[in-house]
């Protein structure tokens, strides 16, 4: 454990690259999925790994890549948020896909390459063509222009004016890729963290181009965010954009939360000193981040630092550390209120009344408005609000000054509104 003299311990929310650094359980879930991965007979196959933001599903498609590999089986990874293009979208999927079956090391490969090569440039010509019909063209580079010229002068090309045509030639390419190991897994990850035209993009081209090859195709996101973005292309249905994404994903498997057990055994050694043990603090953190592991390494992060900060003036006390934390929490989690705390303390004690009695009389009609729009709010104001009702030791209700004096610190430290 880093001492009070250590340097703030900054936390890297990066995903996990296999099952060795599993810290959150995930390897049991995975292994069940990879089983069923690994037995399906009708290909090809679409599993949507849901989840909301932070909750661990990057980590999770590494995890089930490393044992699917351990297995024998293909994989290949693919993420879509690296492009912004969605007419260029597919064209990258596919690209990747061919770009790994040309690569194959036996004596397959110089037969693979050549077949793979030829399925590029007509993937290319497809796209300036505008032959994949609502996925229009869009900009290629001149080495580009110059292999769909000359592809386009190849009789093969000639044969690939229908997206069929291509979807058949594709799907024999990936099974001579294969031979005997049964399936390529591809893995789209971040397909929420994308422009919604462009997670769309991605989706589409499944159904047009790649429906016939052996393949698993294993997409992570948030069902809420993408069948909304689906739902943008017919008015606004939210019925409709749940059903596209129903009919396109044949298999759903809704990632299991991690426990805030388990985040707190990975963090509590992590976390300012004279913090680290306060069974305040975590219940704090539970009750504003709930099971939401990258939330809660940002708020650790966030109070390494603000804490070092503090100690450059003075050393500042638990309780002090305590109403630091807490003020960190309800700006990231609660920004709107936060600004109205900043402006008047006095809404903390109305809210946390109106939560306690169940009675809004005494708020004011925004103050209704918020409270409606967050009932999570109110059950936080519950929880850290000093009268032991949580069982936890919290400090007083900061002053306006206090407020004051914690937010210029926020502002250099960070602890603005937590967004993806």
């Amino acid at each position: 454990m880093h001492t009070i003299a250590d340097p703030p311990l900054l936390l890297t929310d990066n995903p996990v690259t296999g099952r060795r650094d599993d810290q959150f359980g995930f390897s049991t879930h995975g292994r069940v999925l990879c089983d069923a991965v690994q037995a399906a007979v009708h290909l090809p196959l679409t599993v949507g790994v849901f989840g909301p933001w932070g909750t661990g599903k990057s980590s999770f498609l590494n995890i089930c890549r490393d044992m699917l590999e351990q297995r024998g089986i293909p994989t290949i990874a693919f993420n879509p948020w690296k492009y912004d293009d969605k007419e260029a979208i597919w064209h990258a999927l596919i690209q990747t896909i061919l770009t790994e079956v040309a690569g194959e090391p036996d004596g397959r490969r110089h037969d693979l390459a050549a077949k793979a090569r030829r399925l590029s440039s007509t993937a290319t010509w497809l796209l300036l063509r505008h032959a994949a019909g609502p996925l229009t063209a869009g900009l290629v580079d001149g080495d580009d222009l110059t292999n769909v010229r000359d592809a386009w002068q190849s009789r093969g090309v000639e044969n690939y004016r229908h997206i069929n045509h291509f979807e058949t030639d594709f799907a024999e390419v990936v099974q001579t890729f294969l031979g005997d190991r049964g399936r390529l897994v591809v893995f789209v990850d971040d397909l929420d963290r994308c422009h919604g035209d462009t997670a769309i993009a991605v989706l589409d081209a499944l159904k047009l181009f790649l429906g016939e090859a052996s393949c698993v195709f294993v997409l992570a996101m948030d069902f809420d965010v993408i069948s909304a973005a689906a739902a943008k292309r017919v008015d606004g249905d939210q019925a409709r954009g749940r059903q596209y994404l129903e009919k396109l994903i044949h298999f759903p498997y809704h990632l299991p939360e991690v426990r805030f057990e388990a985040v707190f055994r990975q963090l509590q050694d992590s976390v300012v000193t004279e913090l680290s043990g306060d069974p305040a603090l975590w219940q704090l953190a539970e009750s504003a981040f709930g099971d939401n592991p990258r939330r809660i390494r940002r708020f650790v992060s966030a109070l390494n630092l603000t804490a070092a900060t503090l100690r450059l003036h003075s050393q500042p006390s638990r309780d002090r550390l305590m109403q630091v934390a807490i003020l960190l929490a309800l700006r990231m989690r609660f920004p709107d209120f936060f600004r109205r705390l900043q402006a008047n303390p006095a809404v903390w004690v109305r809210l946390d009344e109106a939560a306690r009695t169940q009675n809004n009389a005494g708020l004011r009609q925004d103050e209704v408005e918020l409270a409606t729009a967050e009932p999570a709010l109110s059950d936080l104001l519950l929880t850290i609000t000093p009268g032991e009702r949580s069982g936890c030791s919290f400090p007083a209700i900061p002053t306006k000054a206090q407020i004051e004096v914690v937010t210029q610190v926020l502002t250099v430290t960070g602890g603005s509104g937590d967004q993806p």
